[in-house]
């Protein structure tokens, strides 16, 4: 009860400062519990684990859409558009093929559901070259992504890095997009996970791997990541979407028994109205500035 007292006190905190001024205060509390854990368990690897799409980059990297606004605003060109260009997908053609995608791609959301949609984001690769696709992603990941970048979200992500906290991605895109924005993120490529779909002989198919990184599959990814390393400990979650992120941030909040009596941390960004049921887990803080507008406005590299 007292540890969710003092969530809960620090959440208000959090909310009552100004802009952009939270993540400090999430380090601090993050790193808190990592000393827990450390005193208990000198051997423990601290992990921390995030949605990509709307929580660290501005925006979704797959469709390029503005994920906070609520209108579908178009931020950017997506990897899906790019890759349609640059004659990296199997199903639409570089000619036209965006198009085509955007105008089936509304119903099979909506009509038939995201089980479906986000699945066949990652398919519709199948029989192009892995190497192709790494490359090019990545340097799109490179020159245009990583200016949409959170500023506060990286402020976080390195103070952790740099504090010993592994870092992981668990999105809902293609891992064939996520896996490219590890350069950017200073972390190896196995540390960010999404769709992902079997790859056979250096090309994609259209084999799903399960679990599939949404909802409560996002839950079973984290299990996964955690167990994968030897003694591994879920310190921190972040999400943006209670649909889609709110079952693994509110898995690391509540978990029973971690060393030393520390608590994980999850941190809910840009998610808009409180869901029942996660109020007491949740610290919940809204951001907006990006890599790319501190970098035109202050001069400096984030």
């Amino acid at each position: 009860m007292r540890a969710v007292v003092l969530l809960s006190a620090l959440a208000v905190a959090i909310q009552c400062c100004g802009a952009e001024t939270h993540a400090d205060a999430i380090v601090a509390r993050i790193l808190g519990n990592v000393a827990k854990v450390r005193a208990a368990c000198p051997d423990a690897v601290p992990m921390a684990f995030w949605d990509f799409d709307g929580t660290i980059i501005k925006g979704d990297i797959s469709e390029g859409v503005d994920l906070t606004s609520g209108s579908m605003v178009k931020l950017y060109k997506g990897l899906i558009e790019r890759t349609i260009e640059e004659g990296l997908n199997t199903v639409y053609p570089a000619n036209g093929g965006w198009t085509q995608y955007w105008e089936h791609d509304y119903p099979r959301l909506n009509e038939i559901g995201r089980w479906i949609s986000w699945p066949y984001n990652a398919q519709m690769y199948h029989g192009q070259s892995v190497a192709a696709l790494d490359a090019f992603c990545e340097a799109e990941c490179d020159k245009v992504y990583r200016k949409w970048y959170f500023v506060s979200s990286m402020k976080i992500w390195r103070a952790l890095e740099a504090a010993g906290v592994e870092n992981y991605v668990v999105s809902a895109s293609p891992e064939l997009f996520v896996r490219n924005t590890a350069k950017s993120l200073g972390v190896p490529r196995s540390r960010c996970r999404g769709i992902r779909v079997a790859l056979v002989g250096g090309r994609a198919t259209t084999n799903l791997v399960y679990p599939v990184p949404n909802g409560e599959g996002k839950v079973e990814n984290v299990r996964e990541l955690v167990l994968s390393r030897p003694n591994g400990v879920a310190v921190a979650a972040f999400g943006n979407s209670y649909s889609t992120d709110g079952a693994f941030l509110r898995y690391v909040a509540t978990q029973p028994s971690l060393p030393g009596g520390a608590s994980g941390t999850a941190v809910m960004i840009n998610g808009g109205k409180v869901v029942p049921g996660y109020t007491e887990h949740f610290i919940t803080v809204d951001q907006s500035e990006t890599v790319g507008e501190a970098t035109q406005t202050h001069k400096t590299v984030i």
